[in-house]
């Protein structure tokens, strides 16, 4: 099992602590209106943390700040890690919000605005900018909009020092370095060290994380004995297997039902 980082160590841009500070909708209405260039009077909490799973078959995703207004949805998330599925993982941010929003039987013009923004610490394009804004439009024409409500943004930290807005290019840089340049992202880094003094909250940064790790861990387990099937129906011997994925004959053979040879008392 690898090591669980301390919650001393954790900043604003590891996901738990992200969650933690976010719960205060002074702070989260704050995020959203500076990055957003919008003005939310209240918020309400759908669920923090939710997991949506509207079919049995599904994927479940796990939000990390899921709120809205009266008129809109918004779902916050921090990416800190360099992954390149971002795109189509909001993608499916996107119709996962949309599919719990709407009750059965509710009609779609019903369906809120909604806003799913990824906050990351590397680039998801690749293309050295700040901000990448999505609004669906008409290929043959770009100026007729799909007009569905949707709203997708990446807010990249690696490019924070290109962004010309100053509270965005301040909160950017505090994601990227952990530099707090103005008022606001000093709040966020208080709140920051508020989260680490509470007593409640280790224990549960602790519990959480020993999940996770359990659950990462059961998935290395099940892709070993996958790949370990996988190289005998090749025709790999079960010596080399066991090298391979560090595993005993005995572990190998026990994982391609091949009986294992008792030992022979002469």
């Amino acid at each position: 099992m690898s090591e669980i980082k301390p919650i001393e160590e954790l900043e604003y841009s590891d996901d738990f602590m992200f969650n933690q500070v976010m719960q205060d909708d002074k702070i989260c209405i704050g995020v959203l209106e500076r990055l957003l260039k919008i003005k939310i009077d209240h918020i309400e909490r759908v669920e923090l943390e939710k997991k949506i799973k509207p079919y049995y078959q599904s994927k479940g995703i796990r939000l990390d700040v899921y709120v809205k207004d009266s008129n809109r949805v918004f779902d916050l998330d921090m990416q800190s890690q360099n992954k390149d599925d971002l795109p189509r993982r909001l993608r499916y941010y996107q119709s996962m919000v949309d599919a719990n929003a709407l009750m059965k039987g509710e009609k779609y013009k019903n369906l809120k605005d909604s806003y799913i923004v990824f906050i990351c610490k590397h680039d998801p394009v690749g293309k050295n900018l700040p901000v990448y804004s999505y609004l669906e439009t008409c290929q043959e024409d770009n100026n007729i909009l799909l007009g569905d409500g949707a709203h997708k943004f990446f807010f990249n930290a690696e490019a924070a020092d290109q962004e010309k807005d100053v509270e965005i290019r301040t909160f950017l840089n505090y994601i990227k370095n952990g530099t707090a340049g103005d008022s606001f992202t000093k709040e966020i880094d208080s709140a920051v060290k508020t989260v680490k003094q509470k007593e409640a909250v280790k224990e549960l940064y602790m519990f959480e994380s020993l999940a996770i790790q359990d659950a990462m861990d059961e998935g290395e387990r099940r892709k070993s004995v996958e790949a370990a099937r996988a190289f005998y129906e090749n025709g790999v011997s079960i010596e080399l297997i066991a090298k391979s994925l560090k595993m005993t004959e005995e572990k190998v053979k026990e994982i391609v039902s091949v009986p294992v040879e008792e030992p022979s008392h002469i």
